[in-house]
């Protein structure tokens, strides 16, 4: 039989269950119980509920009778309860299958305080309602003695106590979550609470850094991407930061960066760019230089004005290059052209006659020339010190036998490929003959060339040979029109080596050139 005292008996009546002022007596056994144990739970439940425990009667039907809070089989057993932590109590309570404990003098509640019987559970319910019923403050010490985690262990509290000091150490544990106090309606750990309040939470108060007006949390993020003093990046790129409201004047007007048509060629340029394309503009105008009646013209016409429209312009006789010295304006020319037919004549006459007498010396050197036709040839290169600073020098044309290849040494003083600025470079190329549709090819002779050192005394001469590879193109048969550029040694031989040696003596330097016929490459 489970019973319970009823707080307005203990303070409005003495009824049977009180003996004497103070003391409460168990319907079951009749053993008094404490009035000021009575009267301090009660005063801890009328503060807060959520602390303290209550004193359950019950008859215990048990063959055994060891248990020291009993007398008469009946059990005094302190059950802990809460509102904020519904815990499930286990009591250990043995009885008889036969029998169970039945409530008396109490409504039954929705929740369940659970108890054992060794390989039996049992469930009773838990009451509430008119009756009510007291704490034993000593069962209460020993359960608020247990050694307890706080309940945010999982989320890093390091606290652990007696159960008493939880809620102490709840009302400043710094990972508990309490109520938003901006009443957002999050549940926030006190650990991040102020920054939630300043930062996070939609209901926070702050103000626009721009604008300096006053919005919610929530707000202010719709309003931060639309604030019109918002200073944000030109869209041309011209690295400026304006206000949103100026953005479409600053773009119109102001920008480094904005499109701008060139007033004379109405292209489209770069603002910044404008500047160095108008002086080069060909449309910009310009004053005639000789200052001539037309007063503007573009500049890619000036040219075209000078030569054929300009009046002022004083322009040379068409015949200078005959010995005609008159200069003058356009209309002058004419007249000069008209007037001056006899004397351009005679001028004419003079240079064809000085041609032809060239032309004449020229024909007599050429027939005193001998084709050199012995497969050697021996170049003196006269002047050097002038011609050293040509690019190319040529030798004259030799061929291998009076119907043999036709070939030219080249000479490069400053050098060629490789040997360019350090070495004299030397090559042979093959030229068009005469004879050409006779001979083998690819060419297949060996070739050397010779320096000569001009000293008396022990003279050094720097001598190359090369055998000719018959898959160059070099080597194939010559074009009408040879632009190749031969074969031989771009780094024949070292400026340094050239200055220490007689290579050069009386301003002149000797280079010999021989073709071997007689040693040949199979093909």
């Amino acid at each position: 039989m489970i019973s319970c005292f009823n707080g307005t008996e203990k303070r409005n009546s003495k009824s049977s269950i009180c003996s004497s002022e103070g003391v409460f007596t168990c319907p079951e056994d009749n053993l008094p119980l404490d009035y000021a144990k009575v009267h301090e739970a009660d005063d801890t439940e009328r503060k807060s509920s959520a602390r303290g425990g209550n004193i359950v009667c019950f008859v215990r039907a048990s063959r055994k009778r060891e248990d020291k809070n009993a007398s008469c089989c009946v059990v005094h057993k302190f059950v802990w309860s809460g509102q904020k932590y519904r815990l499930r109590i286990k009591l250990g309570v043995r009885h008889s299958e036969e029998e169970e404990p039945e409530p008396t003098m109490m409504e039954a509640a929705d929740d369940f305080i659970t108890w054992s019987n060794n390989s039996h559970r049992r469930s009773a319910p838990c009451f509430r309602g008119g009756t009510k019923i007291y704490p034993d403050p000593d069962a209460q010490v020993a359960i608020m003695g247990s050694v307890v985690y706080c309940i945010h262990y999982k989320e890093g509290c390091k606290w652990s106590d007696e159960l008493r000091k939880l809620q102490g150490h709840l009302n400043m544990c710094k990972f508990d979550s309490l109520p938003c106090t901006s009443h957002c309606g999050a549940m926030i750990p006190r650990l991040v609470m102020e920054d939630h309040l300043l930062y996070t939470c939609p209901k926070r108060r702050t103000r626009c850094e721009y604008c300096q007006r006053d919005f919610t949390g929530e707000t202010l993020e719709t309003h931060v991407g639309s604030c019109q003093l918002e200073p944000i990046y030109c869209e041309n790129k011209c690295g400026s930061k304006i206000p949103r409201r100026q953005h479409s004047t600053h773009r119109a007007h102001d920008c480094a960066k904005r499109l701008v048509p060139c007033r004379y060629c109405t292209k489209e340029f770069v603002y910044d760019t404008l500047q160095i394309h108008t002086p080069k503009c060909p449309r910009m105008p310009v004053s005639c230089p000789n200052r001539c009646e037309v007063a503007k013209i573009a500049k890619e016409d000036l040219e075209t004005h000078l030569s054929e429209h300009c009046t002022v312009l004083a322009l040379p006789c068409t015949f200078k290059d005959m010995g005609c010295k008159f200069k003058g304006t356009r209309s002058a020319l004419d007249q000069h052209l008209e007037d001056a037919c006899k004397p351009h004549l005679a001028l004419v006459c003079g240079v064809v006659g000085r041609q032809q007498h060239h032309i004449s010396t020229l024909r007599q050197a050429l027939s005193s020339v001998t084709l050199n036709t012995t497969g050697t040839l021996l170049w003196k290169i006269s002047d050097y010190t002038r011609r050293q600073g040509e690019y190319e020098l040529c030798s004259a044309p030799f061929t291998t036998a009076p119907h043999g290849y036709r070939l030219q040494a080249t000479l490069f003083p400053r050098g060629n490929g490789a040997g360019e600025g350090t070495h004299l470079s030397v090559y042979i190329k093959i030229l068009p003959g005469e004879y050409d549709a006779l001979l083998p090819w690819p060419f297949s002779h060996t070739v050397t060339f010779i320096l000569y050192d001009q000293s008396q005394e022990q003279a050094c001469n720097v001598v190359e040979s090369f055998v000719p590879d018959p898959t160059w193109k070099n080597f194939q048969r010559p074009s009408k029109e040879p632009d190749a550029l031969g074969f031989g040694f771009p780094r024949f031989v070292s400026h340094e080596i050239l200055k220490k040696r007689t290579y050069v003596k009386d301003d002149a330097m000797f280079i010999k050139v021989k073709v071997d016929s007689n040693k040949t490459i199979a093909v």
